[in-house]
């Protein structure tokens, strides 16, 4: 019977172990896309305890527990419109042990090997959580966290994080992103115009009134909408940004002329009610100018695709949205994305990374992405970043596309703690690597196999977005 979690955990052969521990181990950190607090980075947060650390900003942990069958007061008690409020040390003790209860419940969770790698990472703790011991690593666990080296930039520089990308709104003022400049970790900000290319949001056009008024000129058409966006995008530019993201989560493309399109906007910023074919057309006009804007930026662009949200209504008014009623949805898309991939590469020379929620739709999107240069079918997103899915990304990466080009590993996290998911990622890389050599499917040549880790770990990543 093997340990758990010994050195060699999830590395099931010599080659993957050689891979591993020589070539990827010790490689630093480019989180690319996440969703930490930039304010948070700067003021040098400390957790608090446990609980804290662990369940203030954690969906994948709410939803387990939900799962469990645990008093919602315990999950969501401690929210007040979405954010955290602080809680008695009592209350707090109870909703970490109800999380313990929920995770020895967990099995092929992946929540249940993150979990324990981030206690062996930041804390030292080997043995597996239980009840029974539970106090005895609240109180560990406790202790270190009020230690200098477990503010929130301790806790990145410990897992050797070099940059990261938060996620940002056009409209910030990237305050914080400011502040940091200097630290001793790169934060940038991600560009992110959820609400400009979403015409039937209900901050539409309240959202598009702010941006006139900021960039300074009367919008009398769309393109004075867009172009205003690309002015946001130079600010961006300047304060370190790299990188756009859009979530899209159902039809985002239908053929539209330029009198057709510029009609809707005028239309939604007027707060009427769209058709779902308008909303299409908006969308997808919108997404291939901003995509070219992208391009002449030198902007990676990300684009999320198939999340089900807010299913749950009474929760979402009861404690806000992002807080695990999530699901996947199952539109099909192949054609649309083709279309606006399309109608950006044919004027521009882009660079894409495209992630799919739904796991059906994994060989769609990698065969689609390698249509065009420097376009990635992306990581593990979300419901797929558990070893089972990560490992049948790396599969579909690699029949369809160049593996040792892949960019690496993201936490699409609000945690601080976080960070063991890139181990969690690089082991079931080798293991996949090492596992073809050992099949005589793959012949083993250490140092071409060792630096095709290493850089897929850290370096592809920073020569596609920084370069």
């Amino acid at each position: 019977m093997k340990r758990f979690l010994d050195e060699n955990f999830l590395l099931e052969t010599k080659s993957s172990q050689i891979l591993y521990h020589k070539y990827a181990e010790k490689e630093p950190i480019f989180d690319f896309h996440n969703h930490l607090s930039p304010k948070e980075i700067f003021e040098n947060k400390r957790l608090g305890n446990l609980a804290n650390a662990w369940l203030d900003h954690d969906h994948y942990k709410w939803r387990a527990m939900r799962a469990a069958g645990v008093d919602e007061k315990l999950i969501i008690g401690h929210l007040v419109n979405g954010e955290a409020v602080t809680q008695s040390p009592e209350t707090d003790y109870e909703r970490y042990l109800a999380f313990v209860k929920t995770l020895e419940l967990s099995p092929g969770n992946p929540l249940y090997h993150w979990s324990h790698l981030e206690l062996k990472r930041y804390f030292g703790i080997s043995k597996p959580l239980t009840q029974a011991n539970a106090k005895e690593i609240w109180d560990k666990c406790n202790a270190l966290l009020q230690k200098d080296e477990y503010t929130s930039q301790g806790l990145l520089l410990k897992m050797g994080v070099k940059e990261l990308c938060t996620t940002d709104d056009p409209l910030d003022n990237l305050e914080w992103h400011n502040k940091l400049k200097g630290a001793g970790i790169k934060v940038r900000p991600s560009f992110r115009p959820d609400i400009p290319l979403s015409p039937d949001h209900p901050d539409f056009a309240k959202y598009i009134s702010k941006l006139q008024e900021m960039d300074g000129t009367s919008f009398k058409t769309i393109t004075d909408m867009i172009n205003a966006l690309g002015r946001r995008m130079d600010f961006f530019k300047e304060n370190g940004c790299v990188v756009s993201d859009h979530s899209l989560e159902d039809d985002f493309y239908l053929p539209v002329n330029y009198d057709d399109v510029n009609y809707i906007f005028e239309k939604a910023w007027i707060g009427k009610k769209l058709t779902k074919e308008e909303i299409a057309k908006y969308k997808g006009y919108v997404l291939i100018e901003l995509g070219k804007l992208y391009a002449k930026k030198g902007f990676v662009l990300q684009i999320h695709i198939g999340a089900l949200r807010d299913n749950n209504t009474l929760m979402l008014t009861k404690a806000g949205k992002n807080i695990g009623e999530d699901s996947l949805n199952d539109f099909n898309f192949a054609s649309q994305l083709g279309a606006v991939l399309n109608g950006i590469y044919s004027q521009a020379d882009a660079k894409t990374i495209l992630y799919n929620l739904n796991p059906k739709d994994n060989d769609s999107i990698a065969t689609m992405a390698a249509n065009f240069r420097n376009c990635h079918f992306g990581p593990a997103w979300w419901f797929c970043d558990h070893k089972d899915g990560i490992e049948e990304q790396i599969r579909v990466f690699a029949r369809t596309s160049v593996l040792g080009r892949y960019v690496g590993m993201l936490t699409d996290s609000r945690s601080f703690l976080s960070y063991p998911r890139h181990e969690y990622f690089r082991r079931i890389l080798c293991n996949y690597i090492g596992g073809l050599v050992e099949n005589g499917e793959l012949p083993w040549d250490e140092a071409l196999l060792g630096n095709m880790v290493k850089n897929i770990s850290y370096k592809n990543a920073c020569d596609f977005f920084l370069k």
